[in-house]
């Protein structure tokens, strides 16, 4: 039986793709693919990419392919692009032999890119799979769901469902397809993630990395709902709702900033910086200079090595044609900044990290 649309017109398609994805989410944890298992040579397709552009998947061209089918669902689709953004982001810039996308099954694709975000577009290729052709040859049983094959055409690693795990599990994989050196096995990364990640505090760091990433790419409100989310986890911790408050003046939501600054209490001085800072960046964007003058002035006095603080009071003196003070702060700030990348460059070489920069 098929379901009309309000103009009329069969749903057939849409559906299908609502069974799909409901019916046989039930099976993800019984099976990865439905029709193709680990060690079985991938079949080869072309489809479509978000620019009309055809991304084609041959044998023998001796690459690495990974796949990644997207959920539909807007909050999941969004943090499924930044976690694989996340993965693709630390391999080599000179990493050769690698075919990397996504793929949206179903007819929604184009217009979820276009709701998506602030219009940032994500660093890898997006596959529209508007047919559910790629989905059905592979017997797909949950979005996201990630396909690692290898370079002689066999799959290599398969992950259907989402976990804690994704991230680190996935580029672990994927460095092992690369040949590329690693620490530790993908069994053991799997393994490790697994356990450790399951606490409170886990899931809401794992919150946070996500708002990162997401703010990065512009995508503001989407990072403002991960942070709310690490919040919902531990309403007493302070860190949240600070990184809220920063996300707050960086959209321009002044008033609920001052709103979430009123309501919280800060026993650590850095904290009670924090709070002044924000408090102060909000009140600079809504014109209000002179409060906004005391507020940073004395989150500087708390804390002189914030450089947001320093940029904020050069961003009032610099309203209040006051050029001198504004190029003084300016200035402190930007010593702050280069100051700490040395530094933390430096610590990071000699304990073998990647480099942290300040923003």
């Amino acid at each position: 039986m098929l379901w009309p649309s309000r103009k009329g017109r069969p749903l057939k398609i849409l559906v299908l793709g609502l069974l799909v994805q409901t019916a046989l989410l039930t099976s993800a944890g019984r099976a990865e693919l439905r029709k193709v298992k680990v060690g079985d040579t991938m079949p080869e397709f072309s489809l479509p990419d978000a620019t009309g552009a055809t991304f084609t998947y041959k044998h023998g061209a001796s690459k690495v392919l990974t796949l990644t089918f997207l959920p539909t669902v807007q909050s999941r689709f969004e943090r499924a692009i930044a976690d694989i953004e996340a993965v693709a982001g630390v391999l080599p810039e000179t990493a050769e032999g690698l075919g990397f996308a996504g793929v949206i099954s179903g007819s929604a694709g184009k217009e979820l890119l276009k709701s998506s975000g602030s219009g940032s577009k994500p660093g890898f290729r997006i596959l529209l799979d508007g047919q559910y052709h790629l989905w059905g040859t592979l017997g797909v049983v949950a979005a996201p769901t990630v396909v690692i094959v290898g370079k002689d055409d066999r799959v290599l690693w398969i992950k259907a469902g989402y976990g804690y795990d994704f991230v680190p599990v996935v580029r672990a994989y994927l460095n092992q397809a690369m040949g590329i050196a690693q620490e530790t096995a993908p069994e053991q990364a799997q393994h490790v993630k697994a356990v450790t990640n399951d606490t409170v505090v886990a899931r809401l760091q794992r919150h946070l990395q996500m708002a990162r990433i997401l703010e990065q790419k512009g995508r503001l409100e989407s990072a403002i709902a991960e942070v709310q989310k690490a919040i919902e986890l531990d309403p007493d911790s302070i860190e949240p709702p600070l990184v809220l408050g920063e996300l707050f003046c960086r959209s321009g939501r002044n008033k609920e900033a001052l709103e979430l600054t009123g309501k919280l209490k800060a026993v650590r001085k850095t904290h009670k910086a924090r709070l002044l800072l924000l408090s102060g960046w909000a009140r600079r964007q809504m014109g209000e200079l002179e409060p906004a003058e005391k507020l940073l002035i004395e989150a500087t006095t708390l804390d002189p090595e914030s450089a947001r603080a320093l940029f904020e009071l050069g961003k009032v003196y610099q309203a209040q044609s006051r050029t001198g003070k504004a190029m003084e702060s300016y200035r402190k700030a930007l010593t702050l900044v280069f100051d700490t990348s040395d530094r933390v460059e430096v610590s990071n070489r000699g304990q073998g990290s990647d480099p942290v920069s300040q923003k």
